[in-house]
């Protein structure tokens, strides 16, 4: 009988097995759970000028900045009248920004680098804390004048810029952590024939899909040449590691005749951006009719040079000024209407949201409503944090009072919606916001 008993317990469990193995064969597998989206916390800096917008050393009257934890609208107006650090006389604009940290070569006379960043404490004053600084070995670099990248999983920081007239192309490396200088040397890179310096920084970008660093600069013609003579766009390709360079291919004059923002690199604004598949997308541009008008061209992921066929920015009204990626496809653009003004405080500079897939643009809108014309053409006054864009208009000009206070506007990048943030005091010159992250 306890055999028989053993036998059927057997046989009744090799048929509960073969049910749930029959049931499983018909049913397919969950799929996963997505991983969770990781929200980072950041902290917005907020930089104005006094009088006049500021940007490539345009600005002596003051420049201002104030840090707020948030740019939402429920938030108090961001005063500056007797608020905020100063940093006229010992920082620039223009910097290179990682996580919570700034570096730079700073407005005052330290003959090296600076890595800084600002602190709030209790009461929201905010301060300055400059955690290195460290000459300069052979290579000299001047405030505002060069270019970088990030290398090795971002704990190296290269700068390139240029040296003897902006006759020769000069490259350091700096650790990360201390700004301490690992390497420098010099290009070899030379002038073309009949031209006489390089762009005083070019545009420097580290591209993950082949670990090659790109380098964008330009040639100008020397004194002599033709009217008709025009700059010379260069592309060349470095190896990171050993900072010999692989390539250098000159870029045709319908294709690009200067990358924008080569005098200064990416210290203030964005123009160099990739999308989800690693293409590269660098703005500039070409003259039209006597004109300077804005051009976005690509390298598509797995080349080495432009995309001769596809243009993001067709028909322009003026320069391209900044291009930021907004995910699925999109991308910010800030730029100008050659109509309305060229001056640096003119208001003839605008946003609108280029679709990748078609090169068509639309402006951004709030309530149904163009965002209003902005002055500040050295301005990079939108940035890029947990999905959203962050677009500051408005803000004195000299002579003229603005009807509204500068604002923020929030732009959802999966949506498209648009919401209305903060607002700012009157009187400055609103330029530069920068999503800096919190500790």
């Amino acid at each position: 009988m306890k055999e028989m008993k053993r036998l059927l317990f057997v046989l009744t469990v090799a048929m509960a097995s073969m049910m749930m193995m029959a049931v499983s064969c018909h049913e397919p597998e969950p799929e996963p759970e997505p991983e969770p989206v990781v929200l980072k916390d950041y902290n917005f800096d907020l930089f104005v000028c006094a009088v006049k917008h500021g940007g490539m050393s345009q600005n002596k009257n003051g420049t201002y900045v104030r840090s707020v934890p948030d740019l939402t609208a429920d938030q108090p107006t961001v005063v500056f009248s007797g608020k905020g650090i100063d940093i006229t006389q010992d920082y620039t604009l223009e910097s290179i920004t990682r996580g919570k940290y700034y570096y730079q070569v700073p407005q005052r006379a330290t003959g090296g680098f600076v890595k800084f960043h600002i602190e709030r404490n209790a009461a929201g004053e905010e301060s300055i804390v400059e955690d290195a600084e460290v000459p300069f070995k052979n290579n000299v670099y001047s405030a505002r004048k060069y270019t970088h990248a990030w290398i090795n999983d971002s704990t190296t920081l290269v700068i390139v810029g240029t040296a003897d007239k902006a006759t020769k192309i000069i490259w350091s490396k700096l650790n990360e952590s201390n700004l301490a200088v690992q390497s420098e040397g010099t290009f070899d890179i030379s002038l073309p024939e009949g031209y006489g310096s390089f762009s005083t920084a070019g545009l420097l970008t580290y591209r993950k899909s082949d670990k090659k660093l790109y380098y964008f600069y330009f040639a100008k013609p020397a004194a002599g040449m033709s009217d008709a003579a025009t700059s010379q766009v260069y592309i060349a390709i470095i190896d990171p590691a050993t900072m010999k360079v692989e390539s250098n291919t000159a870029v045709p004059g319908d294709i690009m005749e200067e990358t924008a923002g080569s005098a200064y690199g990416e210290l203030m604004q964005n123009m160099i951006m990739y999308d989800e598949a690693d293409n590269l997308y660098v703005a500039g541009l070409r003259t039209i009719d006597g004109k300077e008008m804005g051009i976005l061209r690509r390298i598509p992921m797995g080349q080495k040079t432009f995309d001769a066929s596809w243009n993001g920015f067709p028909n322009p009204e003026g320069k391209l000024l900044t291009v930021q990626y907004l995910g699925n496809g999109k991308a910010l653009a800030y730029s100008r209407d050659e109509a309305l003004g060229t001056k640096i405080d003119s208001k003839s500079h605008f946003y609108t949201i280029i679709n990748l897939a078609n090169s068509s643009r639309e402006r951004v809108k709030f309530n149904g409503k163009d965002l209003q014309y902005c002055g500040g053409r050295f301005s990079q006054r939108t940035a890029i944090a947990n999905g959203k864009a962050y677009i500051g208009v408005g803000g004195e000009v000299e002579g003229e009072a603005e009807e509204t206070n500068p604002t923020i506007y929030i732009y959802d990048c999966k949506t498209g919606v648009v919401e209305k943030g903060v607002e700012l005091s009157k009187g400055f010159c609103f330029d530069i916001i920068r999503a800096m992250e919190a500790e």
